[in-house]
């Protein structure tokens, strides 16, 4: 009698066995790879986005683009605060136009450049389509906006200066970074999980920097009083500045 070729029951569930094996081993590469093309890509986003500030200044006196007043879920007067906001349709007295980085729009061919691709929740479909309607529109980046700049800085791009803090000189450089909120829905938003951070310098490189601590965050507890809020945004900035020299878990803590 002739046998005829073929997998055993047994032999099935081993090859289904090693099957899942390799698998569980694959997942988490391919997780991990997936996470770095990722965060490749977004510091690409803010490579980009510094060249067109760059080519901005040179076509404004030098000038970064700021204001008008973004729409704020506080009693804040903006226009100098660091911002996410891209487009004013609602809540200002300068309803529909570009803000912050909106501003380089005119500069950049792809509005997709604003957007992170591990941004947790203002994702590109989201946000873009409200550009040029009457809804608030926001990026990925948080863009310094001329916020935590000193006395005698006049928001040209080669004329940032430096803050002493805690008797530290610390050297204006980051122009923009991932936005990372901590606080209650709508203000929660990260990107990549919150645990890496790209920073755009002024002069255009990109660097990622553990975000240990949540140094590069909005802390949850700032919300339950909003007057933290502005204090904790230049503590994020000057952390961001302080990481082109060293590193960010050193920088000298910005007074309330």
């Amino acid at each position: 009698m002739l046998r005829k070729s073929g997998f055993t029951l047994i032999e099935l569930l081993v090859v289904i066995a090693v099957i899942a094996v390799l698998g569980g081993l694959l997942l988490p590469s391919l997780a991990s790879a997936r996470a770095t093309s990722r965060l490749t890509l977004c510091a690409s986003n803010l490579r980009q986005i510094g060249l067109a500030l760059h080519t901005y200044a040179n076509s404004n006196a030098g000038f970064l683009p700021r204001g008008p007043n973004p729409a704020h879920p506080f009693d804040f007067s903006a226009n100098n605060m660091a911002t996410n906001q891209l487009w004013i349709g609602e809540d200002s007295p300068h309803p529909l136009q570009h803000t912050g980085l909106g501003g380089l729009i005119a500069e950049t061919l792809e509005p997709r450049i604003y957007f992170c691709p591990s941004d947790s929740n203002f994702n590109l479909g989201q946000e873009l389509p409200k550009i040029g309607t009457a809804k608030n529109a926001y990026g990925s980046y948080l863009y310094r906006q001329l916020d935590e700049l000193p006395p005698d800085s006049n928001g040209q791009l080669d004329r940032l200066g430096a803050n002493e803090i805690d008797r530290q000189r610390v050297t204006v450089e980051a122009l923009a970074l991932d936005m990372n909120s901590l606080g209650p829905p709508p203000y929660h938003q990260t990107n990549h999980e919150a645990q890496v951070v790209n920073v755009l310098f002024r002069d255009t490189a990109v660097r990622a920097f553990r975000n240990v601590n949540n140094i590069f965050a909005i802390p949850a507890d700032a919300f339950a009083d909003p007057l933290r809020i502005p204090g904790a945004l230049d503590q994020i900035l000057v952390t961001a500045d302080y990481a082109y020299v060293g590193r960010p878990a050193d920088a000298p803590h910005v007074q309330p």
